[in-house]
């Protein structure tokens, strides 16, 4: 950024003003980085995707039980009281406690229908793990793409705080000017409207930022201020043709979208199978131990005792005939969802083959943009200091001046754009290829700076114009 004193008369236009721009209440400044973390910490979503994680870890046990032994035990006791009303003969009574206890056993040999139940839940699984990581990504971008829109908005609140100041001051002069009858007071009214104009912008500017920040507190759920900022002479290298291949390669390989959609067709081709399992037969084993005692047994036979135990003993087959059709429409309702998953499975390759490319043709755009406001910025530099010595010498009218300085707050804001739509766009192209992570936001670091480090006294960044300066 050009420091103000360099500029011999700009800086009547352009005083010194605080870039720094807090959060109300009890905030606190962060890196890019203890903002994430605090994201992924706090954020409700991640805490419920976590527990999801663990549902379908209890969905799988159930499944697995299947496979395992099945043992019942029953006991019971029971008063009896019977009375027989007889004509001839004294009536019956008998009064008397039975019980019993039992256990019976099953062993499930062969049923593919539990097998393939079982496989269907571990990949349930295996989704609900990756949906969490989907879920983390997204805390992630989401979080690192507002924490930049701040600092966009930030750079676009400076250089307009810092144009309305000069336009402030060109007024105030102006109206002296006029007042003294050295200008006509048609030239007053143009100053003004850019003045206003400016105004209204900035005022735009600061709901915007309250917008980001709010949005970034509540996604941290916790009250942070961005402390860090890009490095003003940072590189914004352009993605090479072969390396763009790679990329694309990698996100149809990696991207968790896909790999979702993979294992939504594996789970509906399980779902078929387990359905086709219906039709074949089962074999299970089942056992039984009863012990009865009715304490009623026949006073008349001497042999008995009113108790009994019993064993049993089994290998049962059981063969499906016919269910009502049901068996059938769920096999042609499983084929079916298998072919809409097959096909949602091709329309996601194409989307994150598609989105990836994009992503990687708006870095590439970005990168040449950013060299290109470069150049704008030189010349609008240079414009501007040309006529505002032609417009103090009367060569040139407060139109051309005001036109000038105008053009070069433009460029300026359209640099700040460019560069940090190009972190944003990175951001996405790491997500979309699979490997946005906390590691990988760190390396971002690598491009940034304190903010409190930054001179404040630079609006044009200087090492754009540090030739034209000499």
């Amino acid at each position: 950024m050009q420091r103000f004193r360099s500029w011999p008369r700009f800086n009547r236009f352009i005083p010194l003003i605080p870039l720094t721009f807090g959060f109300a209440g009890n905030s606190f400044a962060n890196d890019i980085a203890q903002v994430i973390e605090l994201a992924l910490n706090n954020n409700l979503e991640i805490a419920a995707s976590k527990l999801s994680i663990e549902e379908s870890e209890a969905d799988l046990g159930v499944s697995r039980s299947k496979f395992l032994p099945s043992l019942t035990g029953a006991a019971d006791t029971t008063w009896n009281e019977n009375k027989t009303d007889l004509r001839t003969v004294p009536d019956t009574k008998s009064e008397y406690n039975s019980h019993s206890y039992s256990l019976s056993f099953s062993q499930s040999i062969f049923n593919l229908s539990d097998i393939f139940a079982h496989g269907t839940s571990k990949l349930n699984f295996s989704v609900a793990e990756v949906n969490h990581d989907i879920k983390v990504k997204e805390v992630i971008e989401s979080t690192a793409i507002d924490y930049f829109e701040y600092l966009k908005n930030r750079a676009q609140l400076n250089a307009t705080v810092a144009e309305l100041q000069s336009s402030s001051s060109r007024y105030d002069q102006m109206k002296r000017n006029v007042e003294l009858g050295n200008v006509a007071g048609s030239e007053l009214y143009e100053v003004l409207a850019q003045k206003e104009g400016i105004a209204n912008r900035l005022r735009s500017l600061k709901k915007d930022r309250d917008v980001v920040l709010n949005r970034l507190n509540s996604a941290v759920q916790y009250p942070v201020t961005p402390m860090q900022d890009l490095k003003p002479e940072v590189l914004f290298d352009v993605i090479a043709d072969m390396k763009q291949d790679e990329l694309i390669e990698d996100a149809i390989k990696y991207n968790n979208s896909v790999l979702v959609s993979k294992l939504e067709v594996k789970i509906a081709k399980r779902s078929l199978q387990e359905s086709g399992a219906d039709f074949l037969p089962s074999v299970s084993v089942t056992g039984s131990y009863r012990n009865d005692d009715s304490n009623n047994y026949d006073r008349t036979d001497l042999t008995a005792t009113g108790k009994s135990e019993s064993m049993t003993l089994g290998l049962n087959l059981s063969v499906p005939i016919i269910s009502g059709g049901s068996n059938y429409y769920s096999y042609s309702k499983n084929s079916t969802t298998l072919e809409r998953r097959q096909i949602l499975l091709e329309n996601t390759f194409v989307q994150t083959r598609d989105s990836t490319y994009q992503t990687i043709l708006n870095i590439n755009d970005l990168s040449q943009a950013i060299s290109t406001f470069e150049t704008i910025i030189k010349a609008n530099y240079s414009s501007y200091k040309g006529i505002q010595r032609a417009y103090q010498l009367g060569t040139r009218t407060i139109t051309d001046l005001l036109a000038a300085e105008t053009k070069l707050f433009n460029s300026l804001r359209d640099y700040q754009n460019a560069r940090y739509d190009y972190v944003i766009e990175s951001i996405k192209l790491e997500r979309l290829i699979g490997t946005l992570n906390i590691e990988s936001i760190s390396k971002i670091m690598g491009m940034m700076i304190n903010i409190d480090q930054l001179d404040k006294d630079y609006i044009v960044p200087p090492h754009l114009i540090k030739d034209i300066r000499k």
